[in-house]
């Protein structure tokens, strides 16, 4: 595995979690870097998001099997719901996205980034006391189908590169008064049949070969995606009320734009 390959896996690990959009970050640090094609940059992200799938997996262990067996019937209607959701407005949204990042030249794709990166702040913006101030929600107040439904159509819009799925579902479950907790769990829970979705799309496809990188160091990263993906969640969990994602967010923001913008000069 190539320094630059243990780098992306490093960095989709640490910030898939946080609202700060880990396919933003991955898209501009290979496409900078030059070490991927542009049409290739999907499928190195989707493979990426494999690894830090499998954290979910291993850091909610006796959910999953409580879901798949059906002994969790509340929590299995409600991610079907909400992945019905996310595939109405993630499929037509996926297929675009596909011809329009190919079409992106130059450092115009920064600045695509950078915008939806200041989308995804501002929508966390909104929701700040919430996420500072536990009190203001019900404890432990679990989803509705309706919640359900809305998180995931949103949830289908973060195939967009640059808007955090993290930050867009977590951000839909806080302003529908779901406690933040709650939120986080269900959104790490709404990441895997997402995952699974466009593994499965880009299979069917054909598309999940990655020009200049081989299937040994796929899965060389897959693994440190899901080591790193794991220590993070946990880190988020306990911090999860003492960040201001959102500035962050802001920042990064700023910098990919300030890349994009030379592209039309």
């Amino acid at each position: 595995m190539e320094t630059w390959q243990l780098l992306v896996a490093l960095i989709q690990g640490l910030v898939e979690w946080l609202p700060i959009s880990s396919q933003g970050q991955t898209i501009l640090f290979v496409y900078n870097l030059g070490a991927v094609p542009v049409d290739s940059l999907i499928a190195l992200t989707v493979w990426l998001h494999l690894g830090t799938m499998f954290a979910v997996l291993a850091r909610y262990p006796r959910d999953i099997l409580s879901i798949i067996s059906l002994r969790d019937r509340s929590m299995f209607r409600l991610l079907l719901v909400a992945t019905i959701g996310t595939g109405i407005v993630g499929v037509p949204v996926y297929l675009v996205r596909k011809i329009a990042l190919a079409a992106v030249l130059g450092s115009r794709l920064n600045l695509v980034v950078g915008l939806f990166l200041l989308a995804t702040a501002a929508m966390l913006y909104t929701t700040r006391d919430r996420t500072q101030q536990p009190e203001v929600t019900d404890s432990n107040r679990m989803p509705t189908a309706k919640v359900a439904l809305l998180t995931g159509l949103a949830q289908g819009l973060s195939i967009l590169p640059g808007l955090s799925r993290s930050g867009i579902t977590v951000s839909s479950l806080l302003m529908q008064k779901v406690d933040k907790e709650t939120a986080l769990k269900f959104s790490f829970l709404m990441s895997v049949p997402a995952v699974l979705g466009i593994f499965a799309l880009e299979f069917v496809t054909g598309d999940l070969a990655v020009a200049t990188v081989g299937l040994t160091d796929l899965l060389a990263m897959d693994v440190v995606a899901f080591c790193v993906g794991l220590a993070s969640m946990e880190a988020l969990l306990r911090l999860s009320r003492k960040v201001s994602f959102w500035k962050l967010c802001v920042f990064i923001a700023g910098i990919a734009i300030a890349f994009g913008f030379p592209a039309f000069f």
